[in-house]
Protein backbone atom coordinates (compact mmCIF):
# COMPACT_ATOMS: atom_id res chain seq x y z
CA UNK A 1 0.00 0.00 0.00
CA UNK A 2 1.30 3.50 -0.45
CA UNK A 3 0.19 6.65 0.51
CA UNK A 4 -0.11 9.36 -2.34
CA UNK A 5 0.72 12.62 -0.36
CA UNK A 6 1.39 15.75 -2.75
CA UNK A 7 4.49 15.13 -4.50
CA UNK A 8 5.38 12.45 -1.74
CA UNK A 9 5.55 9.20 -2.61
CA UNK A 10 5.99 6.72 0.63
CA UNK A 11 6.77 3.30 -0.49
CA UNK A 12 5.26 0.60 2.35
CA UNK A 13 5.42 -2.94 2.83
CA UNK A 14 2.63 -4.94 4.67
CA UNK A 15 3.43 -7.09 7.34
CA UNK A 16 3.11 -10.98 6.21
CA UNK A 17 1.82 -11.39 9.28
CA UNK A 18 -1.14 -9.44 8.72
CA UNK A 19 -4.73 -11.18 8.92
CA UNK A 20 -8.67 -11.00 9.44
CA UNK A 21 -9.26 -10.97 13.10
CA UNK A 22 -13.15 -11.23 13.96
CA UNK A 23 -13.99 -10.78 9.94
CA UNK A 24 -11.77 -7.40 9.94
CA UNK A 25 -8.43 -6.88 8.18
CA UNK A 26 -5.71 -5.62 10.60
CA UNK A 27 -3.78 -3.34 8.46
CA UNK A 28 -0.05 -2.48 8.68
CA UNK A 29 1.46 0.30 6.57
CA UNK A 30 5.34 0.72 7.61
CA UNK A 31 7.21 3.35 6.05
CA UNK A 32 10.86 1.84 4.80
CA UNK A 33 11.53 4.47 2.04
CA UNK A 34 10.82 8.44 1.38
CA UNK A 35 11.64 9.46 -2.19
CA UNK A 36 10.96 12.95 -3.34
CA UNK A 37 12.70 13.71 -6.61
CA UNK A 38 15.85 11.98 -6.96
CA UNK A 39 16.39 12.04 -3.36
CA UNK A 40 16.07 9.08 -1.09
CA UNK A 41 16.69 8.48 2.07
CA UNK A 42 16.90 5.28 2.78
CA UNK A 43 17.24 3.88 6.87
CA UNK A 44 18.14 7.08 8.51
CA UNK A 45 18.28 7.34 12.29
CA UNK A 46 18.01 9.99 14.70
CA UNK A 47 19.89 10.22 17.69
CA UNK A 48 18.97 7.68 20.45
CA UNK A 49 16.58 5.36 18.27
CA UNK A 50 18.83 2.41 19.38
CA UNK A 51 18.37 3.02 22.96
CA UNK A 52 14.44 2.85 21.84
CA UNK A 53 15.18 -0.07 19.86
CA UNK A 54 16.82 -1.96 22.48
CA UNK A 55 14.11 -0.49 24.98
CA UNK A 56 10.98 -1.42 22.67
CA UNK A 57 12.35 -4.89 22.02
CA UNK A 58 12.38 -5.98 25.71
CA UNK A 59 8.76 -5.31 25.77
CA UNK A 60 9.12 -2.55 27.81
CA UNK A 61 6.41 0.30 27.78
CA UNK A 62 3.43 1.83 28.79
CA UNK A 63 0.44 -0.87 27.39
CA UNK A 64 -2.33 1.58 28.36
CA UNK A 65 -3.66 4.88 26.96
CA UNK A 66 -2.25 8.11 28.89
CA UNK A 67 -5.24 8.91 31.18
CA UNK A 68 -4.84 12.65 30.29
CA UNK A 69 -5.52 11.72 27.09
CA UNK A 70 -8.61 9.84 27.97
CA UNK A 71 -9.97 12.91 29.65
CA UNK A 72 -9.53 15.23 26.62
CA UNK A 73 -10.76 12.89 24.22
CA UNK A 74 -13.95 11.38 25.78
CA UNK A 75 -14.79 14.16 28.51
CA UNK A 76 -15.20 18.08 27.95
CA UNK A 77 -12.28 19.48 29.23
CA UNK A 78 -11.31 21.27 25.71
CA UNK A 79 -12.90 21.94 22.71
CA UNK A 80 -10.87 19.66 20.23
CA UNK A 81 -11.93 17.23 17.13
CA UNK A 82 -14.52 14.29 17.84
CA UNK A 83 -13.32 12.59 14.73
CA UNK A 84 -11.30 12.74 11.52
CA UNK A 85 -7.59 11.90 10.81
CA UNK A 86 -4.98 12.12 13.62
CA UNK A 87 -1.36 11.80 13.86
CA UNK A 88 0.88 10.62 17.05
CA UNK A 89 4.51 11.69 16.13
CA UNK A 90 6.56 9.94 19.06
CA UNK A 91 4.18 7.30 19.40
CA UNK A 92 6.21 4.74 21.48
CA UNK A 93 4.29 1.13 22.15
CA UNK A 94 1.49 2.62 20.20
CA UNK A 95 -1.13 2.56 23.46
CA UNK A 96 -2.23 6.47 22.77
CA UNK A 97 -3.02 5.43 18.84
CA UNK A 98 -5.17 2.58 19.84
CA UNK A 99 -7.15 4.63 22.30
CA UNK A 100 -7.65 6.95 19.39
CA UNK A 101 -8.45 4.21 16.67
CA UNK A 102 -10.79 2.86 19.16
CA UNK A 103 -12.39 6.57 19.46
CA UNK A 104 -13.00 6.39 15.48
CA UNK A 105 -10.13 8.42 14.68
CA UNK A 106 -8.22 7.48 11.43
CA UNK A 107 -4.91 7.00 12.86
CA UNK A 108 -1.31 7.69 11.93
CA UNK A 109 2.05 7.68 13.61
CA UNK A 110 5.80 8.16 13.35
CA UNK A 111 8.24 6.38 15.38
CA UNK A 112 12.19 6.64 15.16
CA UNK A 113 12.73 2.58 15.89
CA UNK A 114 11.10 -0.09 14.00
CA UNK A 115 10.86 -1.95 17.13
CA UNK A 116 8.60 0.42 18.41
CA UNK A 117 6.44 0.24 15.27
CA UNK A 118 7.16 -3.64 15.51
CA UNK A 119 5.43 -3.02 19.22
CA UNK A 120 2.67 -0.85 18.03
CA UNK A 121 2.11 -3.65 15.11
CA UNK A 122 0.95 -6.20 17.93
CA UNK A 123 -0.98 -3.77 20.38
CA UNK A 124 -3.22 -3.14 17.15
CA UNK A 125 -3.75 -6.73 16.42
CA UNK A 126 -4.05 -7.53 20.19
CA UNK A 127 -6.97 -4.74 19.93
CA UNK A 128 -7.96 -5.19 16.61
CA UNK A 129 -7.25 -1.94 15.41
CA UNK A 130 -6.09 -0.08 12.08
CA UNK A 131 -3.31 2.27 12.39
CA UNK A 132 -0.48 3.53 9.46
CA UNK A 133 2.34 3.17 10.98
CA UNK A 134 5.97 5.23 9.70
CA UNK A 135 9.48 5.48 10.19
CA UNK A 136 10.34 9.04 11.69
CA UNK A 137 13.50 10.26 9.77
CA UNK A 138 13.90 14.29 10.78
CA UNK A 139 11.81 17.03 11.16
CA UNK A 140 10.03 16.80 7.53
CA UNK A 141 7.10 14.97 7.57
CA UNK A 142 5.83 13.56 4.39
CA UNK A 143 2.42 14.67 4.34
CA UNK A 144 -0.06 17.73 2.52
CA UNK A 145 -0.84 20.69 3.82
CA UNK A 146 -3.72 20.88 5.97
CA UNK A 147 -3.71 17.33 6.16
CA UNK A 148 -4.44 16.10 9.62
CA UNK A 149 -7.58 17.09 12.60
CA UNK A 150 -5.28 16.37 15.16
CA UNK A 151 -1.94 16.06 15.87
CA UNK A 152 -0.21 14.50 19.44
CA UNK A 153 3.39 14.99 20.34
CA UNK A 154 2.92 13.54 23.88
CA UNK A 155 6.26 13.30 25.93
CA UNK A 156 7.97 13.14 22.52
CA UNK A 157 8.80 16.63 21.03
CA UNK A 158 11.56 17.37 23.29
CA UNK A 159 13.69 14.28 22.07
CA UNK A 160 14.45 16.17 18.92
CA UNK A 161 17.24 17.58 21.26
CA UNK A 162 17.46 21.10 20.78
CA UNK A 163 15.49 24.49 20.39
CA UNK A 164 16.22 24.97 16.69
CA UNK A 165 15.17 21.25 15.82
CA UNK A 166 12.15 21.44 17.87
CA UNK A 167 11.29 24.46 16.45
CA UNK A 168 11.36 22.96 12.47
CA UNK A 169 9.53 20.32 14.11
CA UNK A 170 7.04 22.61 15.62
CA UNK A 171 6.81 24.30 12.03
CA UNK A 172 6.30 21.24 10.19
CA UNK A 173 2.91 20.50 13.04
CA UNK A 174 1.38 23.66 11.80
CA UNK A 175 1.88 22.94 8.41
CA UNK A 176 -0.15 19.65 7.97
CA UNK A 177 -2.51 20.32 10.75
CA UNK A 178 -5.87 21.56 9.33
CA UNK A 179 -7.47 24.63 9.86
CA UNK A 180 -9.21 24.28 12.92
CA UNK A 181 -7.30 21.53 13.79
CA UNK A 182 -5.16 21.17 17.43
CA UNK A 183 -2.01 20.61 18.12
CA UNK A 184 -1.79 18.36 21.49
CA UNK A 185 1.51 18.44 23.41
CA UNK A 186 3.24 17.17 26.78
CA UNK A 187 6.59 18.36 28.27
CA UNK A 188 8.85 18.25 30.71
CA UNK A 189 7.42 21.14 33.84
CA UNK A 190 9.81 22.17 36.49
CA UNK A 191 8.54 19.97 38.62
CA UNK A 192 9.74 16.45 37.13
CA UNK A 193 12.45 14.16 38.47
CA UNK A 194 13.21 14.10 35.03
CA UNK A 195 15.14 17.64 35.33
CA UNK A 196 17.59 16.30 38.29
CA UNK A 197 18.51 13.92 35.76
CA UNK A 198 19.86 16.17 33.13
CA UNK A 199 22.99 18.43 32.29
CA UNK A 200 23.50 21.72 32.29
CA UNK A 201 22.48 23.70 29.13
CA UNK A 202 24.89 22.83 26.53
CA UNK A 203 23.93 25.79 24.17
CA UNK A 204 20.14 25.91 22.49
CA UNK A 205 18.11 24.58 24.80
CA UNK A 206 20.24 21.06 24.47
CA UNK A 207 20.66 19.12 27.57
CA UNK A 208 21.82 15.63 28.28
CA UNK A 209 19.83 12.69 30.52
CA UNK A 210 23.60 12.18 32.32
CA UNK A 211 21.82 10.03 35.78
CA UNK A 212 20.64 6.78 35.33
CA UNK A 213 17.73 5.32 36.11
CA UNK A 214 16.70 1.56 36.42
CA UNK A 215 13.13 2.39 34.76
CA UNK A 216 14.77 2.94 31.34
CA UNK A 217 18.19 3.71 29.15
CA UNK A 218 17.96 6.98 28.06
CA UNK A 219 21.20 8.16 30.09
CA UNK A 220 22.97 9.81 27.42
CA UNK A 221 20.09 10.84 24.98
CA UNK A 222 20.19 14.95 24.47
CA UNK A 223 16.62 16.28 24.20
CA UNK A 224 15.04 19.93 24.66
CA UNK A 225 14.24 21.04 27.71
CA UNK A 226 12.77 25.15 28.69
CA UNK A 227 11.47 25.73 32.22
CA UNK A 228 8.98 28.31 30.97
CA UNK A 229 5.45 29.00 30.15
CA UNK A 230 6.74 32.20 27.52
CA UNK A 231 9.56 30.01 25.81
CA UNK A 232 6.97 26.90 24.75
CA UNK A 233 4.62 29.46 23.86
CA UNK A 234 7.07 31.07 21.56
CA UNK A 235 7.90 27.82 20.08
CA UNK A 236 4.17 27.83 19.35
CA UNK A 237 3.52 31.53 17.98
CA UNK A 238 2.72 29.78 14.14
CA UNK A 239 -0.66 29.31 16.29
CA UNK A 240 -3.65 31.39 16.76
CA UNK A 241 -4.70 30.00 19.99
CA UNK A 242 -2.65 28.48 22.65
CA UNK A 243 -4.35 27.34 26.00
CA UNK A 244 -2.04 25.47 28.84
CA UNK A 245 -2.69 23.04 31.57
CA UNK A 246 -0.59 21.18 33.99
CA UNK A 247 -0.84 17.37 35.70
CA UNK A 248 1.58 16.33 38.60
CA UNK A 249 1.95 12.05 39.32
CA UNK A 250 3.94 10.30 41.61
CA UNK A 251 2.23 6.88 42.56
CA UNK A 252 3.86 6.81 45.96
CA UNK A 253 7.07 7.41 44.86
CA UNK A 254 8.10 11.08 45.35
CA UNK A 255 11.29 9.99 44.14
CA UNK A 256 9.93 9.55 40.70
CA UNK A 257 7.56 12.54 40.54
CA UNK A 258 6.50 13.09 36.83
CA UNK A 259 4.98 16.40 35.86
CA UNK A 260 3.91 17.82 32.49
CA UNK A 261 3.40 21.09 30.89
CA UNK A 262 -0.11 20.15 28.73
CA UNK A 263 -0.39 22.42 25.78
CA UNK A 264 -2.94 22.98 23.24
CA UNK A 265 -2.11 24.87 20.40
CA UNK A 266 -5.30 25.71 17.36
CA UNK A 267 -4.70 26.50 14.00
CA UNK A 268 -7.58 28.50 12.56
Amino acid sequence: MCWHLSSWKINSTKDPAAEEMNGRPVQYDTVNTFDKGANTVKGQELQGSDKWSSFYKAGRGNLHPDENLIRLVRGKYADIPRSGRMIDIGFGRGSNLVFFAQSGYECYGLEVSQDSIDAAKDLAALWNVNLNLGLLTGTSLPFDDDFFDIILSWSAVYYYGSRSEVQKAINEFHRILKPGGVLLMAVIHPNSFMVRRLSDDLGDGRHRIDRANPHDNRQGIDIFYDPTSSGWRNLLKAFDEIEEGYVEMDLFSPLRRNAWRLLLARKQ
